[in-house]
């Protein structure tokens, strides 16, 4: 699904017009990635949890140049599904 299919869904579900289902989308996420670019995690109950770190400085090769390279230190972010989350997507497997 696209953003614009998404926001389109949950204006129809939640009785918004697009564009304040659009600002509350923003907000949204907005306010996640703060967190996460603080290094603070949160769990959406049902979905999961996410958490960010900083991955170090390291070397690795890279086969286009045949040389070692050094990769920067960076900030990522962790997943990890809820266990409701898995068991509701694996539902009907074992048929």
């Amino acid at each position: 699904m696209t953003k614009s299919e998404v926001l389109k869904q949950l204006a129809e579900e939640l009785e918004l017009t697009q564009t304040e289902t659009e600002d509350l989308y923003d907000s949204f996420v907005e306010g996640l990635t703060m967190l996460l670019s603080n290094g603070k995690g949160f769990t959406l109950p049902g979905l999961g949890s996410f958490k960010s770190e900083v991955r170090e400085e390291h070397k690795s090769y890279n086969p286009h140049y045949e040389q070692m390279m050094l990769i920067p230190k960076k900030r990522v972010v962790h997943y990890s599904q809820s266990s409701t989350l898995r068991d509701q997507i694996n539902e009907g497997e074992d048929e």
